[in-house]
C-alpha cells in the first residue's frame, strides 16, 4: 500500500492511511513552543486521529525545532527545503513574526500547502491572489472595531510586541465602513523581558498621571503565557486604575482571569473562543498536563487558545485531504513508492533540481497537487460536531477565518457599590454583537466567615471639633486610665462612633491618629497616604473623619452615607466697626446729589424771579407818603433765594406767588423738596442707627477679581481637589493665582491658615470646609467670620475598605440617627453650645441716636447763629450811620449818645413815654398827623424821638417805640 504523506506544522508529518501509507506532513515549533505544550498537542491530535479506524488515512507527521535567529530567514529557507527533499504533502506552523516570510516563500513558490495556527501578520490586501497559506487564529481588527464602536470611545491606546501593530489600520477601516467615528490612537511597544512588565506599567502611569482622559488600552502579546504575565503585573500594579480599560485582544481570556479580575477593582474586557465545556478540550488538557510543560503547575491555569488552534489544525488538514480524496480517490497513488514520496516522478520536492546528484537532468518542478489541497483548505467548514475547539471553521478566498463566533466578557469595576459586574456578549464575523444573546450578572461580593470577634481598627485625624484631645489628657503618659485609649479623644466623631457601637452589634473600636494629620492624596505612584492609605494597606478597617466624599477616594474605597453635609466657604478676619465722624448725617445723600440740590436751589429761584419779572400779576402800586406812587414786586433776587429755601427746609414765609406761572415753579419745587427731604430722612435712619462691619468682600467673586487680599487653601485635601480639577473658569484662575504666589499661601492644617487669617491684619482669606469655618468663627478670640455662599455642597462619611462587612451596618445606623435627629443635637452640641462669641447679629436698631453722630448739625446750628448775630450788629451800625446823617449829628458825643439810645432800646425791648415830657408830646403829634391828609404829616423822624425820649428809658411804658 501507498503512504501519502501530509505536511504539518511545527514537523509533524500526517499520513493519510487511505492504503498502509501515511500522508506525510511537517511541524515547525519555534523556541518556546514545545515549552508552551505545543509539540503535546500535536502529538495528541495525530495520535486520535490514526488511532480512529474509521478514518480512510492516517497521518504521519515529523516535526522540526528552528532553534534559529529571529532574523535567520535565509537559514530557515534552507532548513525547508532540506526537510523538503524527504518529501511532505503540506506543512504547519504558528510564525507570524519576521520569519513568516521564509515558510510563506516556500509555499507559495513551490505550492506547498500551509496551515498557519497562529495569524498571519499580512492584511488581506498585501495577500496574493496565489496564496497557499491559510491561519488558524480569527482576526480581531472587526471585533475590536466593534468593541470600539458600541462603547462609543474615542481614544484608544494599542500595546503590542511588533509584530501586530499594523492592526490598527485594519481597525480604523472597520470603524470607517460602519460609521463616520473620529478615533483617535497611540502605538506603545510592549517589553520583551516580562520582568520588565512592572516598570514598564508605572511609568506609562506616570507619564498620564495628571490627564484624567480614560485610557483604553488594547494589549496585543504573542503568547497567553505572556499574557498572564502582564495581566500579573496589572493586577500588581500600585496605582489606581480606575480611569483604565484593559481588553485582551487575542483569545486567551480564561476562566481564572474572569475570576481574578471580577473581584477586583480593574476594567477588562477579554475574547473566549474555545469549548471548554466539551470532553475533547478536557481530554487536551489532561494530555498536556501530564507532559508538564507548562512552567506552573496551577491547575486553576487554562490551555491556551494556541493550543486548541493546533488542534484544530490537525482537524482541518484532515478534512482537506479527504475532500481531495473524495474527488479523485487515486489522485496520490503515483507519489507514494517505497515509502518515499515522488512529485511529478522524481523523489522529494527541491528548491533547487541541481542539488539532486542521482537526477542531475531534473527540471524544477512545484507540488503537483498543492494547488487541489489548498483549494479543498479553502473549502472547509468545520463545526462542534467535527471535534472542533474554537467554534466554526471556514475560510476567505484570502484563507482568513469567517463566519466564526466570539464570546466578549466584559467586567466592569465596583468602584462605587458593593457588587460587581460581568456583561456576556456574543459577537458573530460579519453580523456584529447580538443582541439578544447578551447576558448581564451582578454578584455581591463575599466577606469571609467573621465569627471571630475581633477590635476594629478606626483611623482619624485631629480636627476641631470633629476630634480632640481631651484637655489635661496632652501626654497620655503622665495621666490615669481616664486619659488612656480612646477616653482620650472627645468631638464630634467620637460622639459618633459611640453612637454607632450602640446600633451595631460587636462593634468594639480602637481609635489612632493618622500620621502626619492627612487625610489621604493619590501619589506620583498610584498610591494613596493618609486615611485612604491605612484602608488601602489594610491597618485600619473604618475611618471616622471629617473626610470628604470625592469620586477619587470613592473609586478606591467604599463611603457611607453622608453623616453631615457642608462646602468650601470663605474665612477672613472681621473688619473694624464702622466709625461715624461728625458729618455723618451728610452719607445718606451722595456727594453728587448734594450738589444736585444747589444747583437746583440756585436754578429754581432764578426761574422764580425771571416769571414774577415778566409776569403782571406780581407788580403792584402803593402811594408815598408825599403823595408819589410807586410799582413794585415782592420777588427780588433776596427774597427768591429766601422762598426756596424756606420751602426746602419745610417753613413758611410772608410772601407767596399770586401769579399761575410763579405757582407751577413753586409747586414743583415743593414736590421737589418733599421728596428729597422725606429720602434723606428714611436713609438718615439708617445711616445713624445701626452700627455695620463693612466687610471687603461678599462672595467668592469679589475675592477673585482683587489682588489686594491674599487667599489660600490647606494642601493636599480635597478643596485642593476641588480647584485643580474644577472646570469652572473663575476656580480654575484661583488656582493659578495660589500656584503662582511667593511665599505660598497654601498650608498644611486648618489651623495654621486659621492663624493667618487672624494675625494678618485682614491680608490673607482662607478657603476652608463650612464645618471648621463656623466652628473657627464661634471661638476667642472672636475675630473670624464667613463670607458668601459656600462654593459647593459635598459630604462627610464613614469610609471602609471594599467589600467590608460593616459598610451596610454603618449605613444603616447613620440612617436611623439621621431620622431621630441625634446627629442634629451632636452638631448643636459641638459647635453652638460650647461657643465662646456672641451668636447672631446685633439689633442696631436699639442704639441710641447719640451726640457723636449729629454733632455736625448743631455746629451748623451754632455757626448760622453766630453769622445772624454778627448780620444784624452791622445792619445796626450802617443804619445807625444812615439815621445820623439824616438828623445831621456832627460831632461824635452825640453819635455817641444817639448809639447808646438805640441799644438801650434794643435791650429793653421798649420804652414809657409820660405825659408832659419830650416822647409823649412827639407821640400826640404823630398820632394827629396820621388823622390827617399826608400833605399836612410832619413824622417825627427816630432821631428826634430818641432824642426826647433818651431820659425817659427808666419806666416801662405800655407802648414800644
Amino acid at each position: 500500500m501507498q503512504r501519502l504523506p501530509l505536511i504539518g506544522l511545527f514537523g509533524i508529518v500526517i499520513y493519510v492511511q487511505a492504503w498502509p501509507a501515511k500522508i506525510p506532513i511537517q511541524s515547525y515549533a519555534m523556541p518556546g513552543d514545545r515549552e508552551q505544550g505545543i509539540i503535546a498537542a500535536f502529538n495528541f491530535t495525530v495520535e486520535r486521529h490514526n488511532n480512529n479506524r474509521m478514518n480512510p488515512f492516517k497521518f504521519g507527521h515529523r516535526n522540526r525545532d528552528m532553534r534559529t535567529s529571529a532574523a535567520d530567514t535565509w537559514g530557515v529557507t534552507k532548513k525547508l527545503c532540506d526537510d523538503l527533499q524527504s518529501g511532505f504533502m503540506l506543512m504547519i506552523a504558528g510564525e507570524t513574526s519576521r520569519l513568516h516570510s521564509a515558510f510563506l516563500g516556500v509555499a507559495d513558490h513551490l505550492e506547498i500547502p500551509f496551515i498557519n495556527w497562529d495569524l498571519s501578520p499580512l492584511m488581506p490586501q498585501d495577500v496574493g491572489p496565489n496564496s497557499m497559506e491559510v491561519s488558524m487564529r480569527p482576526p480581531t481588527a472587526e471585533l475590536l472595531a466593534d468593541l470600539i464602536i458600541q462603547k462609543n470611545w474615542s481614544y484608544i491606546i494599542y500595546m503590542h510586541e511588533g509584530r501586530n501593530s499594523q492592526n490598527v489600520n485594519q481597525i480604523y477601516n472597520f470603524i470607517h465602513q460602519k460609521s463616520n467615528r473620529s478615533v483617535r490612537s497611540e502605538i506603545i511597544l510592549i517589553p520583551r523581558d516580562p520582568s520588565d512588565f512592572g516598570d514598564f506599567l508605572q511609568k506609562f502611569n506616570l507619564q498620564r498621571f495628571l490627564s484624567n482622559e480614560p485610557k483604553r488600552i488594547i494589549i496585543d502579546v504573542q503568547t497567553s503565557y505572556r499574557q498572564q504575565q502582564f495581566l500579573a503585573a496589572i493586577r500588581a500594579a500600585q496605582f489606581n486604575q480606575h480611569h483604565y480599560h484593559y481588553v485582551v485582544a487575542n483569545f486567551d481570556f480564561s476562566p481564572y482571569d474572569i475570576e481574578v479580575f471580577q473581584n477586583g477593582n480593574t476594567n477588562i474586557t477579554g475574547f473566549q473562543l474555545l469549548s471548554r465545556e466539551r470532553g475533547e478540550y478536557a481530554a487536551l488538557k489532561r494530555h498536556v498536563e501530564s507532559q508538564k510543560f507548562y512552567p506552573t503547575p496551577d491547575k486553576n491555569i487554562d490551555i491556551e487558545s494556541r493550543l486548541a488552534f493546533v488542534h484544530d489544525a490537525i482537524l482541518v488538514a484532515k478534512a482537506a485531504f479527504e475532500q481531495t480524496l473524495r474527488k479523485n480517490d487515486s489522485l496520490f497513488h503515483q507519489n507514494f513508492r517505497h515509502g518515499d514520496l515522488f512529485n511529478r516522478g522524481y523523489p522529494g520536492i527541491f528548491c533547487h533540481p541541481r542539488y539532486d546528484a542521482k537526477y542531475e537532468d531534473r527540471p524544477f518542478g512545484t507540488f503537483e497537487h498543492g494547488r487541489a489541497i489548498v483549494k479543498a483548505l479553502h473549502a472547509v467548514q468545520l463545526g462542534e460536531k467535527d471535534g472542533t475547539l474554537t467554534g466554526h471553521i471556514e475560510f476567505d478566498r484570502f484563507g482568513f477565518r469567517k463566519n466564526f463566533e466570539v464570546t466578549v466578557v466584559d467586567l466592569v469595576s465596583n468602584s462605587k457599590s458593593a457588587f460587581n459586574k460581568k456583561e456576556t456578549m456574543e459577537w458573530k464575523q460579519s453580523v456584529g454583537f447580538i443582541a439578544n444573546r447578551t447576558v448581564a450578572q451582578h454578584t455581591r461580593k463575599n466577606l469571609g466567615d467573621q465569627s471571630s470577634k475581633k477590635i476594629v481598627k478606626v483611623a482619624t485625624v485631629l480636627v476641631e471639633p470633629f476630634v480632640m484631645i481631651k484637655r489635661g489628657c496632652e501626654n497620655a503618659s503622665k495621666n490615669g486610665t481616664e486619659c488612656q485609649g480612646n477616653e482620650r479623644y472627645e468631638g464630634y466623631c467620637i460622639d459618633l462612633l459611640q453612637l454607632l457601637s450602640h446600633r451595631i452589634d460587636e462593634f468594639e473600636y480602637e481609635i489612632f491618629l493618622s500620621a502626619g494629620n492627612k487625610y489621604g492624596v493619590k501619589q506620583p505612584d498610584g498610591s494613596w497616604n493618609g486615611l485612604i492609605g491605612y484602608l488601602l494597606n489594610g491597618e485600619a478597617d473604618v475611618v471616622v473623619a471629617s473626610l470628604t466624599i470625592n469620586q477619587e477616594r470613592e473609586r478606591v474605597v467604599d463611603f457611607s452615607k453622608p453623616f453631615m453635609t457642608t462646602g468650601i466657604s470663605i474665612m477672613i478676619k472681621k473688619p473694624d466697626k464702622q466709625e461715624f465722624s461728625v458729618f455723618s448725617f451728610m452719607q445718606p445723600l451722595s456727594t453728587e446729589i448734594w450738589m444736585y440740590i444747589i444747583f437746583a436751589y440756585v436754578g429754581v429761584s432764578v426761574v422764580i424771579f425771571l416769571v414774577s419779572r415778566f409776569s403782571p400779576y406780581e407788580w403792584r402800586v402803593e402811594e408815598m407818603t408825599n403823595g408819589g406812587f410807586t410799582i413794585s414786586n415782592d420777588f427780588s433776587v433776596y427774597n427768591c433765594l429766601w422762598f426756596t429755601l424756606a420751602a426746602f427746609m419745610q417753613q413758611g414765609t410772608d410772601i407767596l406767588p399770586r401769579s399761575i406761572s410763579g405757582r407751577i415753579a413753586s409747586s414743583a419745587w415743593w414736590f421737589f423738596t418733599m421728596i428729597i427731604v422725606s429720602s434723606y430722612t428714611a436713609n438718615l435712619a439708617a445711616f445713624l442707627t445701626l452700627e455695620k462691619m463693612q466687610a471687603p468682600i461678599e462672595s467668592v467673586e469679589d475675592l477673585a477679581k482683587q489682588t489686594k487680599i491674599k487667599y489660600g487653601i490647606q494642601q493636599g485635601g480635597s478643596t485642593a481637589q476641588f480647584f485643580q480639577y474644577s472646570s469652572v473658569q473663575i476656580y480654575q484662575r484661583m488656582w493659578r493665582y495660589m500656584e503662582s504666589q511667593v511665599p505660598t499661601v497654601f498650608t498644611s492644617t486648618y489651623a495654621e491658615g486659621i492663624d493667618r487669617v487672624r494675625n494678618h491684619k485682614g491680608r490673607y482669606a482662607f478657603l476652608l470646609e463650612a464645618t471648621a469655618n463656623e466652628y473657627a468663627n464661634t471661638r476667642k478670640p472672636c475675630d473670624t467670620m464667613k463670607v458668601g455662599a459656600n462654593l459647593n455642597s459635598v459630604g462627610y462619611g464613614v469610609a471602609t475598605p471594599f467589600g467590608s462587612e460593616y459598610k451596610d451596618h454603618i449605613n444603616l445606623a447613620i440612617l436611623a440617627l439621621q431620622e431621630r435627629g441625634e446627629l442634629k443635637k451632636l452638631e448643636n452640641k459641638w459647635w453652638y453650645d460650647r461657643g465662646q462669641c456672641d451668636q447672631g447679629i446685633t439689633d442696631g436698631s436699639s442704639a441710641s441716636l447719640n451726640l457723636s453722630k449729629v454733632a455736625g448739625i448743631f455746629y451748623i446750628l451754632m455757626g448760622g447763629m453766630i453769622a445772624s448775630m454778627i448780620a444784624a450788629l452791622c445792619e445796626f451800625l450802617y443804619r445807625s450811620r444812615i439815621e445820623a446823617r439824616k438828623g445831621r449829628i456832627n460831632n461824635m458825643q452825640n453819635l455817641r449818645d444817639s448809639l447808646y439810645a438805640q441799644l438801650r432800646l434794643s435791650f429793653q425791648g421798649g420804652a414809657i413815654a409820660k405825659e408832659g415830657s419830650q416822647a409823649h408830646e412827639a407821640l400826640k403829634r404823630q398820632k394827629a398827623s396820621a388823622m390827617l391828609p399826608a400833605q399836612y404829616t410832619d413824622p417825627m423822624t427816630s432821631e428826634e424821638f430818641m432824642s426826647t425820649s433818651k431820659n425817659a428809658f427808666n419806666t416801662r411804658y405800655n407802648t414800644a417805640v
